[in-house]
């Protein structure tokens, strides 16, 4: 009966769920509602039976027009007696189970519990009784967690972006909607280098500072048209020396032929200024001939104006093409200037590398510290049944171009059982000074992310037995066919080892050429 009352509609208030310290003596104080089986609250007495009620389910039962449940009979009064005397005893704190010692009088304990508290006073009261969180996050923890889940935990809690500190919302808006867009957020370099810049500045990191960064020779604009990573431009400086004198000389001789070539120009317009004044002293010798006749006069008069603007026209045009040709040999003087000066201060150089031994271009492949390839989402991949590209690696210095595919969830053979991997080689910018196809050895593993022992390695022999098609270069779209294995390692044996918060970590363990 009391756990029917206890979910009605209504919520009414009833008894006090809670123990005595010391049982009351059942002959003097009756302490248990006959409703809802719990101490009495706000006792009231029945006339016809004199059994006492909690005010609340009496109340209840006589609104619903129900006799007394004892005798059939309804006619309540306060007993004011007993409640003084019932609310005198001592009584454990309803939470007594989940911890709380409290101990006093009864008529102390709704105090105590504090359930309906003003948000000024919600924190005082009984540490074990659950309230809601303030920020409607609709969590309901007890009192003495509540404050350290609304400072640290709720996720509706105020908290500010401390990257931009501009933005201010909650705590899941925040890390969840702004973060991804936030200009101060710090973000990896695309590139991997290593270096973490704020999202805004990204695009100036990798034009400007990235060591990794594709980037022209310095002496790109005289002829070498090699492009490297930043960090491996002064080494190519060193190495090249020779070369980068040559294009400097043959830059050189270059400017000198056309120096030469507007020298004669500018002489060939000095030779046409030379006939104009030729020209105007004619046309001043026949002005002064032709006083003869007037027809005559008339027809040289017209025939001198025509032949003045004509000459007018020619003077300008040649005047504007010396004005231009001196303007272009000031140039070129000032850049012969310049080269002389760069092939003064290269020429100790010069004589320092004829006498030093010859530089052999044909050196062996310089290889490379391979990186870590990371794939994320691991689960979500075998879900999607879909195919992962890692970022291209090269194999050496100035090497191969190549990468894994990755299947989540197998390909094959492997479907639904194993992970399969793939080497494939893709279209690199030194592939014209390499050979094909391919010959070597490649080592790729699944790296063990516990104690970094154990890797899971598969080993590639290229050889004339290798399919042809896994190591020719690559001349049409950007990346081979591949080679590997359908069945590299069950989806059985990855935890707890190999996969760790749903990421593979993969690596190109070693290369070797034939």
């Amino acid at each position: 009966m009391a756990a029917n009352n206890q979910q009605q509609a209504d919520k009414r208030i009833i008894g006090f769920d809670c123990e005595f310290v010391k049982p009351p003596p059942s002959e003097y104080i009756q302490s248990e509602c006959p409703v809802c089986l719990q101490i009495i609250r706000e006792p009231h007495q029945v006339t016809c039976c004199g059994k006492k009620f909690c005010k609340a389910c009496i109340e209840h039962i006589k609104a619903i027009q129900k006799p007394c449940p004892t005798c059939n009979e309804v006619s309540i009064f306060a007993d004011k007696s007993s409640k003084q005397s019932l609310y005198s005893l001592k009584v454990r704190c309803t939470h007594q189970k989940d911890g709380c010692e409290w101990t006093k009088e009864l008529r102390q304990l709704d105090e105590h519990l504090n359930t309906d508290p003003l948000p000024e006073k919600r924190l005082d009261g009984c540490q074990f009784v659950e309230i809601d969180c303030i920020y409607n996050c609709r969590n309901q923890l007890q009192r003495r967690y509540i404050q350290n889940h609304q400072i640290k935990d709720c996720p509706k809690r105020p908290f500010g972006c401390e990257h931009c500190h501009d933005y201010k919302s909650t705590y899941d808006d925040v890390t969840n909607n702004h973060w991804p867009v936030c200009g101060s957020f710090p973000v990896p370099c695309p590139n991997q280098c290593g270096s973490t810049i704020q999202r805004q500045n990204i695009n100036s990191h990798v034009a400007k500072e990235c060591p990794l960064t594709t980037t022209n020779c310095d002496f790109h604009h005289i002829g070498c048209a090699v492009k490297l990573p930043r960090q491996d431009i002064p080494e190519h400086l060193r190495e090249n020396l020779l070369t980068h004198i040559s294009l400097l000389a043959t830059s050189h001789a270059k400017q000198q032929d056309k120096i030469t070539s507007l020298e004669t120009e500018n002489t060939l317009c000095r030779s046409f200024e030379t006939k104009i004044a030729a020209l105007q002293t004619k046309v001043t010798t026949l002005q002064q001939q032709n006083t003869t006749s007037n027809a005559e006069i008339t027809f040289s008069t017209m025939n001198l104006t025509a032949l003045q603007s004509t000459l007018q026209q020619e003077k300008k045009l040649f005047a504007t093409s010396i004005a231009k040709q001196q303007a272009d040999i000031a140039i070129l003087v000032e850049e012969n200037k310049h080269l002389k000066i760069k092939i003064t201060e290269l020429e100790p150089l010069q004589q320092l590398l004829k006498t030093a031994p010859p530089i052999v271009n044909s050196r062996p492949l310089v290889p490379l510290e391979p990186p870590v390839l990371t794939i994320t989402d691991f689960q979500q991949h075998k879900r999607d049944d879909d195919k992962w590209y890692s970022p291209p690696v090269y194999t050496h210095h100035q090497g191969y171009k190549i990468g894994l595919r990755v299947y989540a969830n197998g390909e094959t053979r492997g479907i639904g059982t194993h992970v399969s991997v793939y080497v494939y080689f893709m279209r690199g910018e030194f592939d014209n000074s390499l050979k094909w196809p391919f010959r070597g050895v490649i080592s790729y593993q699944l790296l063990n992310q516990i104690d970094g022992k154990d890797h899971k390695t598969h080993t590639l022999v290229y050889d004339d037995k290798a399919p042809n098609v896994s190591s020719t270069r690559v001349t049409e779209g950007e990346r081979g066919a591949g080679w590997g294995k359908q069945k590299f390692i069950a989806h059985t044996e990855l935890e707890p080892k190999y996969l760790r918060n749903d990421t593979l970590l993969f690596q190109i363990q070693k290369v070797e050429l034939k």
